[in-house]
């Protein structure tokens, strides 16, 4: 009985992570108005490693879904010639909540359990990291020269994104 009950948490939260990882595959190809056949097969191949990664469990391959998930929506970006893509906030949210979900399923498959707090601050780094890219993609769409301003913007995000890895790896041990 303890068994199908810590089974459960680790189920659902890799159903959860696979299913996110699956849109994720899937927003390029819509995005690239049905998607040439590469697209899709890296897409599925990156989703089959994911999948792979959480059922095995063999950790070691959800860094490579993972990756494989942000080259397709690049090579999307680069097959549309998207100067700026409006949706990009949303995708860096759904990735790194699909890259938490992943970890979370296996520690809980180990039968660690998410903490409230852990849980609560992936939801505020996830929240806040929308907020500050969708004002850095504004940012990008303002016709600006650069200079300092925009220098000082971009220092900003960069200590800003170091300092939630570091505040995450902490979390972790």
């Amino acid at each position: 009985m303890t068994r199908v009950r810590a089974a459960a948490p680790s189920a659902f939260l890799a159903g959860a992570a696979v299913a996110l990882a699956a849109v994720l595959a899937l927003a390029p190809v819509v995005g690239a108005g049905g998607g040439p056949g590469p697209l899709v097969a890296l897409g599925l191949f990156a989703v089959a490693l994911y999948a792979a990664g959480l059922a095995l469990p063999w950790p070691a391959l959800l860094p490579w879904g993972l990756g494989l998930l942000a080259v397709e929506y690049l090579v999307s970006l680069e097959l549309r010639r998207a100067p700026l893509d409006s949706g990009a906030p949303a995708y860096a949210v759904a990735f790194f909540l699909c890259a938490e979900l992943g970890w979370l399923g296996l520690e809980a498959r180990r039968g660690g359990r998410p903490w409230p707090r852990r849980v609560a601050g992936v939801a505020a780094l996830a929240l806040a990291g929308a907020v500050l890219a969708a004002l850095l993609l504004l940012l990008a769409a303002v016709p600006l020269s650069g200079g300092p301003p925009m220098t000082a913007v971009g220092v900003a995000a960069t200590i800003a994104v170091a300092a939630c890895l570091a505040w995450l790896g902490r979390a972790r041990e």
